[in-house]
Order: C-alpha cells, then sequence, then structure tokens
C-alpha cells in the first residue's frame, strides 16, 4: 500500500485529478487560440507567434494538459507551468496561483503566469520554445492570416520595428536586455 506521506499526496493529488469535474478546453486552429490568449492578456505583439507556437509545441492547444518528468517536475496547463510556480491545493509559488486552476479553461491566470515566467526567465525557460520554435516563423505568418487579427501589422512591418530598434539600441548605446538575448536580437543589432 502507501507506505509514505509523499505517496499518499500523490495518490490524493492523481485521484482529484483524474475525478475532479475540471473544465477543460483544447483550442481547435491556431486563430482561436491567438485570439483567446490576447482576450486572456497576452500582447498582440511581435511575439504572439512565439506563444502560440510554444502553447502548440508544449500542451497540443490543451488547458488540462499535465506532465509529470522522469525528475518529478510536474509541469501544468496550457503553457506546461512547473510545479516551482504554482503550489497544489491552494495559492502560492512565484505566481501565487493554484496549480489546479492552471488546468481548467479559464487561461487568464495560466497567461498572467507565463508572462511572468517569459519576463524573468524569457522563452529559453521552455526548452521545447528553443528547440522546435525559436527561428520558426511558420506560426506568425499563419496567424497575420487570422481573419480577426488581420488589423494586426504585417511580417514587413515588424522588420522595420526590428530595424529601429537596432537603430535605437546602436544610437544611445543601451545594454542590451535578456529579452534580446533570449530571442537572439542582439546578433542583429551588431
Amino acid at each position: 500500500m502507501l507506505t509514505t506521506m509523499t505517496d499518499a499526496r500523490v495518490f490524493i493529488f492523481v485521484f482529484l485529478f483524474l475525478f475532479a469535474n475540471v473544465d477543460c478546453r483544447r483550442f481547435e486552429t491556431r486563430c482561436k487560440l491567438a485570439r483567446e490568449a490576447i482576450k486572456a492578456g497576452l500582447p498582440n505583439d511581435i511575439f504572439l507567434g512565439n506563444w502560440v507556437c510554444l502553447i502548440e509545441k508544449v500542451s497540443n492547444r490543451d488547458t488540462a494538459a499535465f506532465h509529470v518528468t522522469p525528475s518529478g517536475k510536474k509541469l501544468y496547463g496550457l503553457y506546461q507551468i512547473p510545479n516551482k510556480w504554482c503550489r497544489e491545493g491552494k495559492k502560492g509559488g512565484d505566481c501565487n496561483v493554484a496549480c489546479e486552476s492552471l488546468l481548467d479553461d479559464d487561461i487568464r491566470d495560466d497567461t498572467a503566469c507565463a508572462q511572468l515566467i517569459f519576463y524573468r526567465e524569457g522563452f529559453k525557460y521552455w526548452s521545447q520554445w528553443t528547440i522546435r520554435c525559436k527561428n520558426d516563423d511558420l506560426i506568425t505568418k499563419e496567424i497575420y492570416k487570422c481573419p480577426d487579427l488581420s488589423s494586426r501589422r504585417s511580417p514587413e512591418s515588424d522588420i522595420t520595428l526590428v530595424a529601429r530598434l537596432r537603430r535605437r539600441l546602436a544610437r544611445r548605446e543601451v545594454l542590451q536586455s535578456n529579452l534580446y538575448t533570449y530571442y537572439g536580437i542582439n546578433n542583429w543589432i551588431r
């Protein structure tokens, strides 16, 4: 049977996870996912395609995605947020959110936590983004074609934006932030 307190906690968590009435949602298309992510607070900017790619690669667009890594780290929800950022059973962790709330169909808390991770660590925090999304603009180009997101800038205007940022940074000789290093823009500046 269960010999340790840890085994009991894992058993209870799995039991609650399997039998609790958790509303979950799977986004059928990238356009729907992008639309809902923007409604949940994700900025509609040049990184939107990266967010959609990340979500697609780590959770297959499923809000109830839950994985346990071989090392025992638990990953929750649409963005596969590790249990360091949340707390099981009640609010806590670096995002001050209950891990179970990352598994429901309300993606506002998931998105806010993912943005906090991004601002602290960058996209490289998610190894799947580095492996499968970095330097791949296929999803970004597809999102530009979404009918209700057509008011977004064109890919050409993003290139113009990057060029403008490059000139600004060169003029001001500003230290490059971690965001530029994580995204790889620092190589474009020079």
